[in-house]
């Protein structure tokens, strides 16, 4: 433990600074328990004491220097892909790295604890509600008891830990593009970054799991770029309805192009798949984009500028949206 650092970030600073303004990298940051906005330094920021520290055995035990390991060689990386403005300037074995990167940041956050500790309360709360129908109201502490923080800590280190090798590969297994803004309309980065959004309706089963076909993952940058993880799926339909459009002006077929909505922006998106080129978002588009970054943050998003409209229409008019997202068990 000696050495290790007390503060510990669940969102690395290299890529909070990104977002900041100046030499100090002061950030915009807006507190969804509060709805009061402020600005910092990045290192103040997506951080608690001693976050990653915990006891096995009567023994101090730590994942911060695994975890600084691990950005110190997925930084430059990350630096790469902005500077030359494509994903396709990585090497097979630095988008395994990276994908190994984006797991344990899936697991790391204080939203993916808090979830952790939701679940096991919503699991007690239904344990003894069928409990006390059967007339064993005391028997509810055999079955589930909340853990303390150490327990928390540990059984989220043992997710972190397993996540290259769980969640790894459903990173690994899409298509990876880079979708892009201007400064007028930018990115902003919540503090649990990695979030996640499908259009294809699966019914009670949900439909925003990593493995889920359709499942659209996304990661900001910087304010102007952000890395789009997508389903194989999208590809394919957009390359194909691109080929068909294509046809149809060829052949004059006007009636099937009438029918489709932005013929033109879907052939654009498909050369962009097809050229690893940088899609730029419209402004709905960066707006959905920075909706789904406040709905997963657990409390906090941050920004390059001090416009926080979005997020304080989107916890004025949804309370609930105050916190992250909660599991909800049927």
């Amino acid at each position: 433990m000696t050495g290790i650092a007390k503060v510990q970030h669940y969102v690395p600073q290299f890529l909070l600074r990104k977002f900041g303004n100046g030499k100090k990298d002061q950030l915009h940051v807006f507190d969804k328990h509060t709805s009061r906005s402020f600005r910092t330094n990045a290192k103040n920021v997506a951080s608690e004491s001693r976050f990653y520290d915990f006891r096995i055995d009567n023994e101090n035990a730590t994942l911060e220097p695994m975890l600084a390991e691990l950005e110190g060689v997925t930084k430059p990386l990350i630096g790469r892909i902005i500077e030359k403005d494509s994903v396709s300037v990585i090497t097979d074995a630095e988008r395994e790295l990276l994908s190994t990167f984006f797991a344990i940041q899936f697991t790391r956050t204080k939203a993916f604890r808090e979830q952790m500790l939701d679940v096991t309360k919503m699991i007690r709360a239904n344990l003894r509600s069928r409990i006390e129908e059967q007339g064993e109201r005391g028997r509810i502490e055999e079955f589930v008891t909340l853990p303390d923080e150490n327990e928390l800590k540990i059984e989220t280190a043992h997710f972190m830990m397993n996540a290259p090798s769980t969640f790894g590969p459903l990173f690994l297994n899409k298509d990876w593009l880079l979708i892009s803004t201007t400064r007028k309309s930018p990115f902003i980065i919540g503090d649990n970054p990695l979030a996640l959004q499908n259009a294809i309706d699966m019914g009670p089963y949900g439909n925003l799991g990593l493995a889920v076909k359709g499942i659209e993952i996304y990661l900001p940058l910087s304010p102007v770029r952000a890395l789009a993880i997508w389903c194989p799926s999208h590809k394919q339909t957009i390359v194909s309805v691109a080929s068909r459009l294509r046809q149809a002006r060829a052949l004059a077929q006007f009636h099937i192009l009438e029918k489709i909505r932005d013929p033109d922006g879907i052939e654009h998106l498909a050369r962009a798949l097809i050229d690893d080129a940088p899609i730029q978002y419209s402004t709905e588009n960066v707006r959905n984009f920075n909706s789904l970054q406040v709905r997963y943050a657990e409390r906090f998003v941050f920004s390059s500028v001090p416009d926080f409209a979005l997020a304080l229409e989107m916890v004025n008019s949804h309370p609930s949206l105050r916190t992250g997202m909660r599991v909800q068990i049927n």
